[in-house]
Formats: structure tokens, C-alpha cells, sequence
């Protein structure tokens, strides 16, 4: 009788440090993140390239922890010593409109965003030519209620260096705003 109480209390102390580990082992590597900051080109309205692995990225203070939730994801990464961090989400299919949130002990939270298809255009002139100045513009802009279309445009800027960041922002396409489309 005696060797049963020896062994039951042999579990249950073994049981007490196996919930002990577990416990540890599930607390965040680090404190929430500081001054998380993203590029400009997360915002309100984006769009996502469906069908990839999705990367987001920022900026915050070394060694916090920042959280990304997106579409019924949940990633967490460590800020590393360039104070930058990265995360990749899951492919997803076209569809939307989400809400993503990015925190640690800031929140961001970006709404109206969209996974579908993104295409990045560059030209000389040709680029630039706006519906405003099209034919028949003020038919096009009248009837230019297409909330799934969205265009981001990155300011002009001469550099000699690659850059972390760009100015502009996301547009839906709308009859008040199509005209710079």
C-alpha cells in the first residue's frame, strides 16, 4: 500500500513540472513591442496578392514582440537588433473586405483590405495619364463605382540608395476620386 502512495505521488509531482514547463514554454519571448511602425504601403483599403505566402514587415523596438492578425491568422516574431521585423501569412484566395491588426504595446489596426490580384505598373509619360484627362472623362468618373479596384501611388522621389519606405497611399476607385486613377 505504502509503494502505491510513493508511486501516485511520483505522477502527480511529475505531473506538476510537466504543467510547469508547459506554462513557461508558452509565455511570449519578450515584452510587447514598442514604436511598431509599417510602410506606407499597409494602410486602410490595400489590396494583397492572393495565392502567395503573404509577407508583412515593419519596424519597432528591439527585442518586443509584435503580433499580426489577419484573416483568422495569428503570427508573432521578435524584433531584431535593426530594430525591423517580418512575418508571412498564409496563402489566401481572393476575398474581403478584412481587418488587419498589428500590435504589441501599440495597435495599428488596418481596415477595408482586400487579397486579390496586384500589378505594379511603371512607365515614362504614358503612366501618368489620368481618367481626368481621357475622353469622355466626366462619364467614366460618373460611373466609376468599382469599390474592389483600388490603386496605390508612390510619390515621386530621386534616390541613389534602395529605401525602406515610399510616400502614398491606397485609393478606392470611386467617382470622387477616379479622376486620378
Amino acid at each position: 500500500m505504502e509503494k502505491i502512495r510513493r508511486n501516485n505521488l511520483l505522477w502527480i509531482i511529475l505531473l506538476l513540472l510537466a504543467c510547469g514547463c508547459l506554462v513557461l514554454s508558452c509565455k511570449a519571448p519578450g515584452p510587447p513591442a514598442k514604436n511598431i511602425t509599417l510602410p506606407a504601403i499597409f494602410s486602410n483599403n490595400m489590396v494583397l496578392q492572393q495565392g502567395v505566402s503573404l509577407p508583412v514587415w515593419g519596424k519597432a523596438d528591439s527585442g518586443g514582440v509584435v503580433f499580426v492578425e489577419f484573416a483568422g491568422q495569428r503570427k508573432r516574431v521578435v524584433s531584431g537588433q535593426e530594430n525591423k521585423w517580418h512575418v508571412k501569412l498564409r496563402s489566401l484566395k481572393a476575398g474581403g473586405p478584412y481587418t488587419m491588426k498589428i500590435y504589441g504595446a501599440d495597435t495599428t489596426v488596418f481596415e477595408n483590405v482586400l487579397v486579390g490580384e496586384v500589378w505594379l505598373c511603371s512607365g515614362q509619360s504614358n503612366m501618368e495619364w489620368s481618367v481626368r484627362n481621357s475622353k469622355d472623362a466626366q462619364r467614366e468618373m460618373n460611373e466609376a463605382n468599382y469599390p474592389e479596384i483600388r490603386m496605390f501611388t508612390v510619390q515621386k522621389e530621386v534616390s541613389d540608395r534602395p529605401k525602406d519606405d515610399c510616400v502614398g497611399e491606397w485609393k478606392v476607385r470611386s467617382p470622387e476620386n477616379v479622376g486620378d486613377f
